[in-house]
């Protein structure tokens, strides 16, 4: 069972189609890259995973099932600013939320005591786990969050820009404790990201959104000239540092400006910046006990 397929799926908000056409499947214990300027609709792809959105045309399947919100199975973790909202508490009680949000009332018990230490432990987290989040580092609280979202171990695991306001130190370890979730679960993981660089080391894939078009496939099937150069409608050139960073020429226009050209303006900009409702969404919902 793959934990993502997607054939042929569109979707429409309002009066704008975000994307169309996208048809990929993602295999267990890889991670996938989703890249592409503000606006194209890579947030909007999670809340498709995540049963937020419901698909206009197609057929979307999340591990072998319609998407459902709250799904256990599923985990999140959002852009940083919903732990800032939070800053007061521990880590430990922000990842004992992980928890509790699709159960309930079963805050109290042993058994939640136990998966929050796995996670913590998991993350290296243990050792300020008391610390309230607003005494830790950028990269300790990014930390907290993967263990917040990794809490039940998920099979497929949605990070939304977790290196984003990192310094470069702090980015790779957050790569290499993504890598290291992906090794120890064998989770599927999908990372938004503005840059592949980072994470080029680890990556399996790479899905890009432009234009309303996806495109998904090995890194060398995906980030090369031809296809970014149709993804984009003008000329692009990718040039490769002898240390193995790609440059790409020929974005700089495209992700300076909020609204990839051909977007509808007028609609593009409301899907991309939801991150804390779609948080809230996810935790709120009650699934099945497994």
């Amino acid at each position: 069972m793959k934990p993502l397929e997607l054939d042929d799926v569109a979707v429409h908000l309002g009066d704008a189609t975000i994307w169309r056409h996208a048809t990929f499947a993602l295999e267990p214990a890889t991670i996938t890259a989703v890249l592409g300027p503000n606006g194209a609709g890579k947030s909007t792809l999670l809340k498709v995973i995540l049963g937020l959105i419901e698909p206009s045309e197609g057929s979307l399947q999340v591990l072998g099932a319609p998407p459902a919100r709250g799904n256990p199975r599923v985990g999140y973790m959002a852009q940083s600013r919903h732990a800032d909202s939070l800053s007061s508490i521990t880590a430990r009680d922000y990842v004992g939320l992980g928890f509790d949000g699709p159960r309930f009332g079963w805050g109290r018990s042993r058994a939640k005591r136990d998966v929050v230490a796995r996670a913590l432990e998991l993350t290296g987290t243990t050792h300020y786990a008391d610390q309230p989040l607003s005494t830790l580092s950028g990269g300790q609280r990014q930390r907290v969050a993967l263990a917040h979202a990794a809490v039940f171990r998920p099979d497929l695991l949605l990070l939304d820009e977790p290196l984003a306001g990192l310094d470069l130190a702090a980015q790779a370890e957050i790569v290499e404790l993504i890598n290291l979730i992906r090794d120890t679960t064998g989770a599927a993981i999908v990372v938004v990201a503005h840059d592949l660089n980072p994470l080029a080391s680890v990556v399996d894939c790479v899905l890009w959104i432009a234009r309303r078009q996806v495109r998904c496939g090995s890194v060398d099937e995906v980030v090369n000239a031809t296809v970014l150069s149709e993804l984009y409608g003008h000329p692009i050139e990718i040039f490769t540092t002898a240390r193995g960073r790609r440059v790409i020429v020929g974005l700089e226009e495209e992700f300076a400006h909020p609204h990839p050209h051909g977007h509808d303006h007028d609609h593009g900009h409301d899907h991309e910046h939801e991150h804390d409702d779609l948080d809230h969404a996810h935790d709120g919902v009650a699934p099945e006990a497994p």
